[in-house]
């Protein structure tokens, strides 16, 4: 009977084995696939800026979003991917001020306080910014 029941145990931590390699397998592919946005090692400088308007401009009110709250709890939602691509466009150099006043404005609508935030934005970004980070082309 020991040796049935030897053999029962093997059979349950093999599988359990397997399925915790399984399990990370799929992590670590997953994280290795996932958007830039998810995996932004190099983007330490946006990083940064992002959560230097949050307080230096708070309340960062755009239309009748208050932005300032949503950088702080890293809301992942449409407003909050929009405003961030937008702004790493902005940071980047790939869009001008009045593009993204524009951009932004069309998205969010207008506001009493849109003006303000937008000058503390544009105030807030370094002067040497560097070009956004090359894209990784993934070849299927």
């Amino acid at each position: 009977m020991a040796n049935g029941s030897d053999r029962a145990v093997r059979s349950t931590n093999a599988e359990k084995g397997a399925r915790w390699l399984g399990t990370l397998t799929a992590i670590v592919l997953a994280t290795g696939c996932a958007s830039d946005a998810w995996r932004n090692t190099q983007a330490t400088g946006f990083n940064g800026y992002l959560n230097d308007i949050a307080q230096a401009c708070a309340p960062l009110q755009i239309g009748d979003k208050q932005l300032s709250e949503m950088i702080r709890l890293n809301a992942v939602n449409e407003s909050y991917n929009y405003f961030v691509d937008a702004t790493s466009r902005l940071y980047y150099s790939q869009l001008e001020p009045d593009s993204y006043r524009t951009a932004i404005t069309g998205f969010f609508g207008a506001g009493s306080t849109n003006e303000q935030s937008f000058q503390c934005i544009f105030s807030r970004l370094p002067a040497g910014r560097a070009a956004a980070p090359a894209r990784r082309v993934i070849m299927y």
